[in-house]
């Protein structure tokens, strides 16, 4: 299971620093819910999505969220 963070208009994948990415493999894995809320919080950004990915069966589930959401979220963790 891989936890990945999506810009949901331009439909790519967070990779590092200011790289991003149209391929879910080479995307960087938060680990944790709690870093990519941080992450997302910290640097205030809108249209997100937070994206899980799992291994078996392949599959991909994703939750819209933005800057708030994440400040919240972080906060109640």
């Amino acid at each position: 299971m891989r936890i990945l963070l999506r810009d949901s208009r331009k439909r790519l994948y967070f990779r590092h620093g200011p790289v991003w990415t149209s391929n879910p493999d080479a995307a960087f894995d938060f680990e944790h819910w709690q870093d990519l809320f941080c992450f997302v919080s910290e640097r205030r950004l809108a249209g997100m999505e937070a994206v899980l990915m799992l291994d078996n069966p392949r599959r991909m589930e994703s939750v819209p969220l933005d800057a708030r959401d994440a400040g919240r979220m972080k906060e109640a963790a």
